[in-house]
C-alpha cells in the first residue's frame, strides 16, 4: 500500500486561496459548527495513491482549502458510538457499543446549552447510524432519518398500513405519517415534544423528505436523506452546532466491498456539497466552521476479521484515521503532519466556539483560530 508523499499533499495545498474573507472573525457568539463523522474508511481506499480515486471532492477541492490532519489517531474504542461520544467529549469513552448508556463525560452540546440555557433549537444531530442512539447526548435533538426510511418500508411490507406498494408517493406519504405520530418510538429525540410540534420545524423534515423521494437524481441511500434533512435544519434553524453521521460505508459490514466504496464516494459528494451549501448561504458562510473527521479504518486484509469487513484490531490500519477543518476556524491552510488524538478536537472546537470544555483530556490544536 502506498500512502500520499508529504510533497503530493503540500501540492495539493498549492492551490489554497491566499486571500481571506475581508470581514473580521465572528464573535463566538454567532460562530457555529458543523461537524460531520464517517463511520470507518481505511487509507487505502482514500488517501493514499490507489485511493484517490475514491474521494476526488477531498483531495481537489477540499484539502486545498483545509486544515488537514492526516494522521489522527483512535485509541479508544474503535466502534461507532464510543468514538463519537469521544470526539464529542474529548475523552476516551468506554461505554455500551449500541447506545443504551449516555457518555460519561459532557459533549460539546451540553457545553452549548451550558452557555446558551433556553435555546432548544441549538444542537442538532442528524444520523444515519442506528447506534447514534439519543444517549449520544440527551437534551439534543437527535433525528435518524434513515431509521425513518426503514421503518416507512417495513410498515408498508408488512401490511401494517394503508399504503401497500413501495412506491415513491405512498413511501412519502407512511414516512410523513411515521414522522406525524410515532417518531419517538423509532430512537429520536427531541428535548419537547411542543418545539418539535412546531410547524415551521416539523416542515423542515416534511420539505427534506419530499426532496429525498422527488428531487434531482431521486437519491435512495440513507446517507443522502441525513444530508438532505440536516440541510434543511441549517437553512431554517441555523443552529449553533450540527453533527451529521454518514454510514452508508458501514455496508462493508455485509461483505460487499464495491458497495463500501460506493458509500466511501458518496461521503466525498456530499461532504464537497455540503461545503458548496455553507458557503451558499449568506447566514452561514463567515460564521460556520465544518469539521469532517473518519471514526477510524477498518481491519487489514488478511486479519481473521476479515479485513475490511470490520474494525476490531488494535492496528495501525485500524487506528489511524484523518480529519479535515474548513472555515473560518482555519488560520491558514495547512497540512499537519504530527500525530493527533480524536479527543483533542473537543476542546479546539469548542474553543472556537467560546466553550470552556474544562472536562475533556484532549489538547487544543494550536492550528485552530482562536
Amino acid at each position: 500500500m502506498q500512502f500520499i508523499t508529504r510533497r503530493a499533499l503540500f501540492q495539493a495545498l498549492a492551490g489554497a486561496l491566499a486571500h481571506r474573507l475581508s470581514a473580521g472573525p465572528a464573535s463566538t457568539a454567532s460562530r457555529r459548527l458543523v461537524l460531520v463523522t464517517i463511520g470507518g474508511i481505511r487509507r487505502q481506499e482514500s488517501f493514499s495513491k490507489q485511493g484517490l480515486v475514491n474521494i476526488p471532492h477531498f483531495y481537489s477541492d477540499l484539502l486545498p482549502q483545509s486544515l488537514f490532519f492526516p494522521y489522527t489517531v483512535n485509541e479508544g474504542v474503535t466502534s461507532h458510538f464510543n468514538s463519537i461520544a469521544s470526539i464529542l467529549t474529548g475523552v476516551w469513552q468506554h461505554v455500551d457499543d449500541w447506545g443504551s448508556q449516555k457518555p460519561a463525560q459532557p459533549t460539546l452540546f451540553n457545553y452549548i446549552q451550558k452557555l446558551r440555557p433556553g435555546h432548544p433549537n441549538d444542537c442538532w444531530v442528524v444520523t444515519s447510524n442506528k447506534q447514534l442512539t439519543a444517549n449520544i447526548s440527551p437534551g439534543v435533538n437527535v433525528i435518524l432519518a434513515k431509521q425513518l426510511l426503514i421503518e416507512a418500508v417495513e410498515r408498508i411490507i408488512n401490511g401494517q398500513t394503508t399504503r401497500k406498494k413501495l412506491e415513491r408517493d405512498q413511501l412519502l406519504q407512511e414516512m410523513t405519517a411515521v414522522l406525524e405520530t410515532d417518531y419517538e418510538r423509532i430512537g429520536w429525540g427531541v428535548p419537547a415534544r411542543s418545539n418539535f410540534q412546531d410547524p415551521a420545524i416539523k416542515q423542515t423534515f416534511i420539505d427534506a423528505l419530499g426532496n429525498f423521494i422527488h428531487g434531482p437524481g431521486a437519491p435512495v441511500s440513507g446517507d443522502e436523506l441525513t444530508f438532505l434533512v440536516g440541510c434543511e435544519v441549517l437553512r431554517r434553524l441555523q443552529p449553533a452546532m450540527l453533527m451529521m453521521n454518514f454510514s452508508d460505508v458501514e455496508v462493508a459490514h455485509s461483505g460487499a466491498y464495491s458497495l463500501h466504496v460506493g458509500g466511501i464516494r458518496r461521503s466525498d459528494i456530499l461532504c464537497h456539497r455540503l461545503w458548496q451549501f455553507l458557503q451558499a448561504s449568506p447566514e452561514l458562510k463567515d460564521n460556520t466552521t465544518l469539521l469532517i473527521m473518519n471514526e477510524f479504518g477498518r481491519d487489514p486484509d488478511g486479519s481473521s476479521t476479515n479485513g475490511f469487513f470490520n474494525h476490531r484490531t488494535n492496528t495501525e490500519t485500524c487506528r489511524m484515521a484523518w480529519s479535515m477543518v474548513l472555515g473560518p476556524a482555519v488560520r491558514k491552510p495547512e497540512v499537519v503532519e504530527r500525530v493527533v488524538r480524536q479527543i483533542d478536537f473537543a476542546p479546539s472546537a469548542g474553543s472556537w466556539l467560546g466553550l470552556e470544555v474544562e472536562q475533556a483530556a484532549g489538547q487544543r490544536l494550536p492550528e485552530f483560530a482562536g
